[in-house]
């Protein structure tokens, strides 16, 4: 039993499932990083500034979406 948890084992209550969702997350955000200076530094010059901002916040909110699922899962099993 872990000290001050009231009687709960944290290795019972999935969250061991944590650590691979952080790590997730880690490769999440450093893969849109390479993404966004890839795209800068190779496909961007034929859009326009706005194009490039679209593009922009559409892989920001497309990333922090797939993150908010994978996140809310998790979250749901404590919601019980």
């Amino acid at each position: 039993m872990v000290a001050g948890s009231a009687g709960m084992d944290w290795r019972q209550h999935g969250v061991g499932g944590m650590r691979s969702r952080v790590a997730a997350s880690i490769v999440a955000g450093v893969g849109w990083l390479v993404f966004i200076l890839l795209f800068a530094a190779f496909w961007a010059s034929p859009f326009t500034f706005f194009q490039n901002l679209v593009i922009f916040f559409v892989s920001i909110i497309l990333v922090l979406g797939l993150l908010g699922v994978m996140w809310a899962m998790w979250g749901m099993r404590w919601a019980r």
